[in-house]
């Protein structure tokens, strides 16, 4: 056998071994929000924490887009946030050239009239950028920073209840 032969054979062999792994593995996927499923039949029943001004505004923005608008709610979820930021790269003359913005969420979600949690966790972000002779510029980018690191947060928070949502349902 030649040289051209084993390696067209061997290309062969792969695509088939690759294509019978994949459609083995076909069946194990189902998206979160499949029709039926425990996280769509949590959509829309998590009462969302109070919106306490910008930053808690794009929160709830984010949660009403993944855990849906709520309407008649058996869960309510508590997010406790936390934004510090600090200075990374300090130049010659003292000034700051770089921040750090850390993002910190505590999350939990109630049953409605149980004291204690379903869940909950304690989640990070963080974002650097670099600091301008615009103050202007600096604090539109920390603004900017803030926000997406509240979003992801959310989002990240969003992903855990969904992700959970059928022990979630059976710890009630």
């Amino acid at each position: 056998m030649s040289s051209s032969e084993r390696t067209t054979r061997r290309k062969v062999l792969t695509s088939l071994s690759v294509g019978a792994a994949a459609w083995s593995l076909s069946g194990c996927f189902r998206p979160m929000l499949a029709e039926g499923s425990a996280a769509n039949e949590l959509r829309g029943r998590v009462a969302l924490p109070p919106v306490n001004g910008r930053l808690g505004y794009v929160m709830n923005e984010t949660f009403e887009s993944r855990l849906g608008r709520p309407g008649q709610t058996d869960y309510r979820l508590e997010v406790t946030t936390r934004l510090a930021d600090r200075g990374l790269l300090v130049a010659q003359d003292n000034t700051v050239t770089r921040e750090q913005v850390r993002a910190t969420a505590v999350m939990r979600l109630f049953r409605d009239g149980v004291p204690e949690p379903v869940l909950q966790d304690i989640l990070v972000s963080e974002a650097g950028f670099d600091e301008t002779a615009s103050l202007f510029a600096s604090r539109t980018t920390e603004r900017d920073i803030e926000e997406r690191l509240v979003r992801d947060l959310a989002e990240r928070i969003s992903r855990r209840v969904l992700a959970r949502a059928s022990q979630i349902e059976a710890a009630g």
